[in-house]
């Protein structure tokens, strides 16, 4: 009997600790929780994280963030790729002039630019006196784009339009660059350089016109441009079609490099950061102390205190008075830097006056998004984070999203996330539920198994001793 009972108290505990350890995860069982409110009638959806939500997880990658429905499962869910830059076009048209034929058989023999302060075409004259100031007919044409903002627009496509042909038009063109309209070169791109525009006869009313050119991709946009026909053509039309690449904004936060303690009197200053979680900055924009300061500085990172400091960028920031204004160093993109933990700023440079003291830095960086399969009903969702040695728990994006094409997840509507809370620390079953991976699951499992069944063998033999002294009383009978 005392066998029996101590066999079912250890299986009864293995049942137990068992039971915990294959229950499915709980959202007790992370540290911090979030009300999601989905947006209605919708499927697919996105969700940004904060900041707070990046410093609450405790495994790397994100990788213990959760959405639970109201009965407490796990929502599948994916992660978005980064928000790409935005890309808009537009056209402008742009000055013309034709290209007046000198006198000599050299081409652009005493040829002239006339140019105002901003370097713009005002007509074209040759040295017998010839110019351009009304367009009329020529075989070659200047097209000024010295007004176009080049560091941040590339050219697509050159479109030209001329008075309508009866016969139409067929003419091979030949594209030439220049910075400062007296040394030419035909574009790199030999076999585009010469593109040809077609007008079909009006016979053929239907008929599509060629009157566009291609420009090489990732070619820079010159000041000027001379295009050579195998005819003279009166252009009344000279349109290009423009592109500009505006990257997303960035989120701004407000943190404090700490200065470091100087182990001796000779090392540089330095200065330190600990975000709490891995965020990868996308620029930096630093704010020296009052005064007039210039400090080169190399930033550095490590995922770990225990690993070595990587270099991840040089720059000098500085502080100073100039022309009655206080100004400061602009921002420093970092359009490279990996997502780490700690982060470093060591001076390259004397810092007597700021080694003490902490240095403010505006971070931009991304909140990274989350695609989730929401709910049918309308209900309240749970956004769940903190926990440590988690399982990634997303799908692959193509997966979670049938016919998936890129920039999709950036078009879903947008749930919205209520403040994150600190959850009461996890009792024993929570803790168990934490762990990583099946196998760990079954190692705690064995354990359980085999710590219940020696409990039992421990109440088994404590019974079995104390019952020996009254079995050898009742062998020895009464004392005569």
């Amino acid at each position: 009997m005392m066998t029996k009972k101590a066999l079912v108290t250890g299986l009864a505990c293995s049942l137990l600790l068992g039971s915990a350890l294959a229950a499915p995860e709980a959202v007790r069982a992370y540290s911090h929780q979030a009300a999601v409110q989905p947006a209605p009638q919708e499927g697919l959806q996105s969700l940004a994280l904060p900041w707070p939500v990046l410093q609450a997880s405790r495994s790397p990658g994100l990788a213990d963030v959760r959405l639970f429905n109201g009965q407490g499962q796990v929502l599948p869910m994916a992660w978005a790729r980064e928000l790409p830059a935005r890309e808009q076009e537009r056209r402008v048209s742009v000055p013309r002039f034709a290209w007046p034929e000198p006198a000599s058989a050299a081409p652009g023999a005493g040829l002239q630019l006339q140019l105002d302060a901003q370097g713009m075409v005002l007509q074209l004259q040759t040295s017998d006196g010839r110019q351009s100031a009304v367009p009329g007919a020529a075989r070659r044409w200047l097209l000024d784009l010295s007004a176009l903002p080049a560091e941040v627009e590339t050219l697509r496509q050159i479109r030209l339009d001329w008075p309508h042909r009866p016969a139409g038009l067929s003419s091979s063109v030949l594209i030439e660059t220049s910075m400062d309209g007296r040394a030419w070169q035909a574009l790199q791109d030999q076999p585009r350089a010469a593109q040809r525009l077609l007008q079909l006869p009006a016979s053929e009313p239907t008929a599509p016109s060629l009157k566009t050119l291609d420009w090489p991709a990732g070619m820079a946009l010159p000041r000027y441009l001379r295009l050579q026909f195998e005819q003279p053509l009166a252009l009344q039309a000279s349109e290009l079609l423009l592109l500009r690449r505006q990257a997303p904004a960035d989120l701004q936060q407000a943190l404090q490099f700490q200065p470091e303690p100087a182990t001796q009197t000779t090392a540089p200053a330095a200065w330190q950061l600990d975000l709490q979680a891995r965020i990868a900055p996308r620029a930096l924009a630093l704010q020296l102390p009052a005064g007039n300061h210039l400090l080169p500085l190399r930033l550095e990172q490590r995922d770990a205190p225990e690993q070595p400091w990587r270099t991840v960028s040089r720059f000098v920031a500085w502080r100073m008075q100039r022309d009655g204004l206080d100004a400061s160093s602009p921002t420093q993109a970092l359009p490279q830097a990996p997502a780490a933990r700690y982060w470093r700023l060591a001076a390259e440079g004397p810092a007597v006056a700021l080694q003490d003291q902490a240095l403010n830095v505006q971070w931009h960086w991304q909140a990274p998004r989350l695609v989730f399969l929401a709910p049918g009903q309308p209900a309240q969702l749970q956004l769940a984070v903190g926990r440590a040695k988690a399982q990634a728990g997303s799908l692959p994006l193509a997966s979670l999203m049938p016919g998936y094409r890129e920039g999709d997840e950036f078009k879903l509507a947008q749930a919205q996330l209520g403040p994150l809370s600190a959850q009461p620390e996890p009792g024993w079953q929570e803790q168990l539920l934490s762990a990583p991976d099946p196998e760990t699951r079954q190692r705690w499992l064995l354990w359980a198994v085999l710590i219940a069944a020696v409990a039992g063998l421990g109440v088994l033999a404590w019974r079995l001793v104390r019952q020996l002294p009254d079995r050898r009383q009742e062998q020895d009978g009464p004392a005569a």
